[in-house]
C-alpha cells in the first residue's frame, strides 16, 4: 500500500532544521520519489493522472518528473485556470503540456460560473480570494472528468522561500522569521481552503512537495542558499534546468492561485 505524509503532519514538521550536508543531486533524488509516489497513488486510485498546472517552474518540474518516472503511455490530464485565453498561466501551461504530452483543460470561468462558486464559498469560509474561487472551479472541471486524487503543488513556495518576504530580508535573523511567519501561515492561507473545495468534489489532494523526507530534506538547507534577493527557490531552479524551457525557469512568480486576479 501506498501511504503519503498529511498535509497536517507536514506542516508541524521544522522548516528550519540544523544545517546538514547537502547537494542538488540528493535533493533532486527526494523530490524524483515523492512525486513518483503520489503520482503512483493518483493511479491506483484513477487509473490516470490529473494535476493542476500554472505553466510556472512548481507544476511544470513536477509533471517533467511524473512523465519521467511513469513513462510515456501512462495519461496525464492537467487543468489550467485564467481569467481570459491569454493570461500567463494558460499560454505557458499550454507550452508544457505540448511539451510533456497531456490531456490539456483549460477553463476561461464566465462570471456566472465566478459568482455561483464564490457563493457557495461563503458558506462555510469568512472570506473568499479569487485565489480560492480559482481552486474550487479548478476542482470542479477535475471532478467532472471523474478524478478521485488530484495532484497539487503548494508548499514549496513556503519551502525553498518563493514569495518576496523571503527575498526582501536584510538579515539573517529576517529572514528566518519570513521562512517561519510563511511556513505558519501555510495551513489557514492555502491548506484548509484547498482542501474544503477538494472535499466538495469528493476528491482526495496529493501533495508531493509536502512529503515527509521532502520537508526534512530541504529544512537542512541553509536559508541562504535557499532564496536571495535575486532569485527565489535557487535549488529547484537549478535542478528544473535540465527539464524546463528557460522562459518557465524564469518566469515571474504568479501562481496557480492568482490566475483569476486580471
Amino acid at each position: 500500500m501506498i501511504r503519503l505524509t498529511s498535509w497536517r503532519e507536514a506542516v508541524t514538521l521544522p522548516v528550519i532544521g540544523f544545517p546538514a550536508r547537502w547537494s542538488s543531486h540528493a535533493l533532486e533524488r527526494v523530490l524524483t520519489n515523492s512525486i513518483h509516489r503520489c503520482a503512483r497513488f493518483a493511479l491506483r486510485r484513477d487509473g490516470a493522472i490529473a494535476t493542476t498546472l500554472s505553466g510556472g517552474l512548481d507544476s511544470s518540474f513536477c509533471l517533467a518528473k511524473i512523465r519521467e518516472t511513469c513513462g510515456e503511455k501512462i495519461m496525464i490530464f492537467t487543468f489550467t485556470i485564467g481569467g481570459n485565453e491569454s493570461h500567463p498561466d494558460v499560454k505557458h501551461a499550454r507550452i508544457i503540456s505540448k511539451m510533456f504530452k497531456t490531456i490539456h483543460v483549460e477553463i476561461i470561468p464566465k462570471q456566472e460560473h465566478l459568482i455561483e462558486a464564490e457563493t457557495i464559498l461563503k458558506k462555510t469560509q469568512p472570506s473568499v480570494t479569487h485565489g480560492d474561487i480559482a481552486v474550487f472551479l479548478a476542482y470542479q472541471k477535475i471532478a467532472s472528468h471523474d478524478f478521485r486524487i488530484a495532484i497539487s503543488h503548494d508548499g514549496i513556495d513556503e519551502l525553498l522561500g518563493g514569495y518576496w518576504d523571503h527575498r526582501k530580508a536584510l538579515t539573517m535573523k529576517e529572514k528566518k522569521a519570513a521562512f517561519v511567519d510563511r511556513w505558519a501561515r501555510l495551513s489557514n492561507e492555502h491548506l484548509l481552503p484547498l482542501e474544503a473545495s477538494a472535499r466538495h468534489f469528493d476528491i482526495g489532494v496529493a501533495l508531493p512537495y509536502l512529503q515527509r523526507e521532502v520537508v526534512r530534506y530541504i529544512s537542512r538547507i541553509p536559508l541562504n542558499k535557499r532564496t536571495s534577493k535575486e532569485e527565489s527557490k535557487i535549488p529547484l531552479r537549478e535542478i528544473a534546468r535540465k527539464y524546463l524551457p528557460i522562459e518557465i525557469i524564469e518566469r515571474k512568480k504568479m501562481g496557480f492561485c492568482s490566475a483569476l486576479d486580471d
